[in-house]
């Protein structure tokens, strides 16, 4: 009960940052915040379901003949609090669910800051830097011809993350409150795991990585699934705060900045 308790409380703060906040409605920063309301208030609706499915199996929770219908249903519901490999599976699908809206919120926050702020120049000298190859191949073609390449690599060219996040950290002379090279290597560390859990069910290829967060190890290895070595419950609620971290040290660089447009979600 008591992590349940936590989880609610939670979500009080989330909604007290909501009502709190200066941005103006459709600002990406205060959508990131709503959205992460959302992405919680979830994960504790399902720990809170699960909860009441060891009370029905405990028999703490009893139904009347009214409901008598929905007896093989809720026969079901109990039963992933009886049986260990299907508790596992829905704890972790919870946390897998958990980690992947909160980092895609996170990305799709960053992203929509960095393109609302960028002028076209430094947009040129980014891609110009990461397609530093292709210009040089390509240094002795007319000056017409430059041009027309620049301007494909600008709608084609992916720019990772990692540097988004260190333009907009860098966007005014010490304006990140926080270590810019660890807060770094978290993003880059969520990336990868991000990668795996959510494009190739938890089968990592790549270079071999390890990365300890919250008295967890994870373990990537080329060719093999991914390996999570420590106890920690909450250890993907916790890569959920250290993201909300991340955001909140950002804003102290984009404090300037008056509106930065969330898109029209369609609801």
């Amino acid at each position: 009960m008591e992590n349940l308790n936590k989880l609610y409380d939670l979500t009080l703060k989330i909604k007290s940052i909501i009502h709190k906040s200066h941005f103006k409605k459709n600002d990406a920063r205060l959508a990131y915040f709503e959205n992460l309301y959302s992405i919680i208030n979830e994960f504790y609706a399902g720990k809170v379901f699960f909860r009441i499915a060891q009370e029905i199996k405990n028999g703490s929770i009893k139904f009347d003949q009214s409901i008598a219908p929905l007896q093989p249903h809720i026969l079901r519901v109990y039963e992933i609090a009886d049986h260990p490999l299907l508790a596992n599976g829905y704890h972790n699908d919870l946390n897998r669910r958990l980690f992947i809206d909160t980092f895609t919120n996170f990305e799709t926050t960053i992203s929509f800051c960095f393109e609302e702020i960028i002028s076209d120049d430094e947009m040129g000298k980014i891609v110009v830097d990461l397609n530093s190859r292709i210009i040089k191949i390509t240094k002795d073609l007319p000056d017409e011809n430059k041009d027309l390449l620049l301007n494909e690599l600008k709608k084609n060219t992916f720019i990772p993350l990692s540097r988004k996040f260190r333009y907009l950290s860098k966007l005014k002379t010490n304006c990140y409150p926080a270590d810019i090279k660890s807060d770094l290597a978290f993003i880059e560390f969520c990336s990868k795991l991000r990668n795996c859990v959510s494009h190739s069910a938890g089968y990592y290829k790549g270079n071999d990585f390890q990365y300890e967060f919250e008295n967890v190890m994870f373990i990537f290895k080329n060719d093999a699934f991914l390996d999570m070595q420590g106890l920690n419950e909450f250890v993907f609620l916790k890569i959920n705060e250290r993201l909300s971290n991340i955001i909140n040290n950002l804003n102290a660089c984009l404090e300037h900045i008056g509106f930065i447009q969330y898109p029209d979600d369609g609801f």
